[in-house]
């Protein structure tokens, strides 16, 4: 059984989500001692803001027509693709960024919507798949906080494994 983790946080050191995260892989890793982990660290080593756009329209653009940068793209949103896909479990670790989620996960979502796999209206491929969602933020966001309603990252990030990927619910 093997785990897929993605850290989006651009903190190597300090970065909460990533302890937490290394927690929750540890439990995973004392009941699956020699399963393969496969890691994508998009905070440290982020995927172009272009590339979207890029791998986005390409799908118009003839095969034979394609640049060398819309090849690239299409690659590497297959590439993400298979890495998730290819997975048994997910973990996510997502630090919330200016009371929205963090461009380089909400770029690497982008990205993997983008392959045909992973498209609206395909085979849900991640259904059955546990995945687990670390998030932080700093502050109050409950009810009666001064700042209640200004984390626009959690419910999005809840959400968009539900009506595009449709694996379980984070857990």
């Amino acid at each position: 059984m093997s785990l897929y983790r993605l850290d989006a946080s651009i903190r190597v050191e300090g970065s909460h989500s990533r302890a937490i995260a290394d927690i929750v892989e540890q439990e995973w890793r004392n009941t699956h001692p020699d399963a393969p982990i496969i890691r994508r660290h998009i905070g440290v080593d982020p995927i172009p803001a272009t590339t979207w756009a890029t791998a986005m329209f390409t799908g118009r653009t003839p095969e034979a027509s394609r640049s060398d940068e819309q090849k690239a793209a299409l690659a590497l949103a297959a590439t993400l693709t298979d890495e998730l896909v290819a997975a048994d479990a997910m973990l996510f670790a997502v630090p919330l960024y200016n009371f929205g989620v963090s461009q380089h996960f909400k770029t690497w979502v982008d990205m993997v919507i983008t392959d045909p796999l992973m498209a609206a209206g395909a085979q849900p491929l991640l259904s059955g798949k546990p995945a687990v969602l670390v998030t932080m933020h700093g502050g109050n966001y409950r009810p009666g906080a001064p700042r209640e309603g200004w984390d626009h990252a959690t419910g999005w990030m809840r959400e968009f494994d539900n009506p595009v990927w449709a694996p379980p619910h984070f857990v």
